[in-house]
């Protein structure tokens, strides 16, 4: 067998690449499926204290609702982050090496864009955690979507430094494209808690129940 048809091993572990590939990418899936239990059940939550409004205790204080553009604007930064990691991670595939050095690298500042957007966010809510369900839930949801966006950027930030040592290379890339699943899943999850904060704001129930009683 010539050198040229020799298949590429992994360097830990000297398996194939695509074998070492397949046991990553289901160990990503299963991180997505994980995480995402965890953003269904805020949202859950959110939705039934919107729907029920117990003890009309959903609104904050003289209806300070969060002004809506910012949750949109650090939505805007991730999805348009997202998408430049994927242009790296297709020009790496076509064996443009610095392409995914670039894209990997403006994925980072335009991420870390989004998680500063994040940070103001929460510092400058109109509201306290403590200023009814509305107030906790966002708070909550905005929460997530920072934890989510320093993950990405640390990972993202990864991406840059093994590609510039040659860890990630043409035929061995597989680490970036992962990197690219999971902040498309992380699109999903804060396009979801924005899409919740921003239109469900009122609560449907005007006749809210009060905790602790009864009624036929």
């Amino acid at each position: 067998m010539s050198a040229s048809t020799q298949p590429v091993l992994y360097p830990t572990t000297g398996e194939p690449v695509e074998v070492n590939a397949r046991r990553n990418r289901l160990g990503v899936w299963l991180c997505i499926v994980s995480d995402a239990t965890g953003t269904v059940a805020l949202l859950i939550a959110y939705s039934y204290l919107w729907s029920l409004n117990v003890n009309s205790a959903w609104a904050p204080p003289k209806d300070a609702w969060a002004p809506a553009w910012p949750f949109w604007a650090i939505v805007a930064g991730l999805v348009l982050g997202t998408l430049t990691m994927w242009w790296g991670v297709k020009g790496i595939s076509a064996g443009h090496t610095g392409r995914l050095i670039t894209g990997a690298l403006l994925s980072s500042l335009l991420v870390l864009a989004a998680f500063i957007g994040q940070i103001v966010q929460l510092s400058t809510f109109p509201f306290g955690p403590g200023d009814g369900a509305y107030a906790s839930a966002t708070q909550w949801l905005a929460l997530a979507t920072a934890l989510h966006l320093s993950i990405v950027l640390f990972l993202t930030m990864a991406i840059v430094g093994r590609t510039r040592a040659g860890r990630i290379a043409p035929d061995n890339h597989s680490h970036a494209r992962f990197v690219a699943m999971w902040m498309t899943w992380v699109c999903v999850a804060a396009i979801l808690g924005a899409l919740f904060a921003t239109v469900m704001t009122d609560s449907p129930n005007t006749n809210s129940p009060s905790f602790g009683t009864f009624q036929e």
